[in-house]
């Protein structure tokens, strides 16, 4: 039950926040409640199509074997290409991570940069 409110009030935050999401996410976010092997699956399909969003839950996902063998890689994989599409999210976690503090710096740079533009969105709509 308290898997199913987390994932509706998430679902509901990412739909106001970022106004560029997939139509599609909520209905993973609310899948991945029910059956993490389904949301594992549909968030993989949104990750592959380009949804940033989807990229950065998947790779929570895999990092924690949720819905699926864990695989590490893979997970670190999509956290970077979530980071390459300006996700603030991914870039701040890269950079939580970061052992380079220059690197982690930069990161943390550019998701501030990304989040501020995230916001400009939001007050545009």
């Amino acid at each position: 039950m308290k898997r199913m409110l987390a994932a509706t009030l998430l679902a509901t935050v990412l739909a106001t926040l970022v106004p560029v999401v997939a139509a599609t996410l909520p209905a993973c976010l609310a899948t991945r409640a029910a059956d993490p092997v389904a949301g594992r699956h549909c968030l993989q399909q949104e990750a592959e199509a380009g949804e940033p969003a989807a990229m950065f839950l998947l790779a929570h996902m895999l990092a924690e074997g949720e819905g699926g063998t864990r695989d590490e890689a893979a997970a670190r994989g999509w956290l970077e290409r979530a980071a390459a599409l300006d996700y603030p999210e991914a870039l701040q976690e890269l950079a939580l991570n970061e052992p380079d503090p220059q690197r982690a710096d930069a990161l943390m740079r550019a998701a501030a940069h990304a989040l501020a533009h995230r916001a400009h969105a939001a007050d545009r709509h």
